[in-house]
């Protein structure tokens, strides 16, 4: 059996950090071939006060920053799609899903995580990124596919088919412990909040556990300083020790190697 493999695809630097990087940090100690591909360098995104970077450097500061998130965590450095952020709705649509094929099949992992049709919080890039990896998945394992690509004849173009993919996604409970005064969890979008999505125990397939690579998952966050700050010592101590901070929750959404009974502590159940 060929190693196995987990590739996570986000749209911006830090879209992992929050959700799944406990969980890469955790496969990458076990052996595993860990994958993060990023849609965009982040350069729409907002600087943080006392943070070194200007709108002209941010593109390039923001990838230096996922490199440094993708070392925290031990994992390959990132495969970078090329796509400018906050445009991922209206670029070519085809072309974004076949550069995911190719890299699908050069990759071949067995596992798979993204975004779910919700984005978290509605995030337009972060919603195409779930369709495009939704569709790539699919696609990937025919063989028909993007046989007329320059490379239809190398490994970029051998068929591969996903045993799982899976959506990261936010438990309702912990919405209900991020809410604010006004009772909202959300993140603000020019000037208007987004409301975070969370789902009932009942349709979360699978909890990790990362209390084991927990500090790898601060560090990788902590890489992030254009978004997150620098912060103090104490209050990342305070962050590694809510229990929400160390699991990440997903959702099964397709499997060719059966379905949990229960919930699922570990996304190669099946596979190993």
């Amino acid at each position: 059996m060929d190693a196995l493999t987990l590739l996570a695809v986000f749209a911006h630097p830090d879209d992992e950090a929050y959700g799944v990087g406990g969980t890469l940090a955790k496969y990458a100690a076990e052996g595993c071939d860990v994958h993060l591909a990023t849609a965009t360098r982040g350069e729409a995104g907002q600087i943080a006060p006392g943070v070194d970077a200007s709108p002209a450097t941010l593109p390039d500061v923001r990838e230096h920053e996922l490199r440094c998130a993708c070392r925290s965590y031990g994992i390959h450095p990132p495969h970078l799609l090329g796509y400018m952020d906050g445009q991922l709705t209206i670029v070519h649509q085809g072309q974004a899903v076949g550069r995911l094929v190719r890299l699908l099949c050069r990759v071949r992992p067995q596992v798979v995580v993204t975004f779910g049709p919700d984005g978290i919080y509605g995030h337009y890039d972060h919603i195409a990124v779930h369709r495009w990896t939704t569709i790539a998945v699919e696609l990937a394992a025919d063989p028909s596919c993007f046989a007329d690509s320059p490379a239809a004849e190398g490994q970029e173009c051998r068929p591969h088919e996903v045993a799982k993919l899976y959506h990261h996604v936010l438990p309702e409970e912990q919405l209900a412990a991020m809410r604010d005064a006004d009772g909202r969890a959300a993140v603000l979008m020019d000037g208007v909040p987004f409301a975070f999505v969370g789902y009932p125990p009942k349709e979360i397939t699978t909890r990790i556990d990362v209390s084991a690579t927990v500090q790898a998952k601060v560090r990788g966050l902590r890489c992030h300083a254009t978004q997150v700050g620098n912060g103090t010592e104490a209050s990342w101590a305070e962050a590694a020790r809510d229990p929400f901070f160390r699991t990440e929750w997903f959702r099964l959404v397709r499997s060719t190697v059966g379905w949990p009974d229960g919930v699922e502590t570990d996304l190669f159940a099946g596979l190993r």
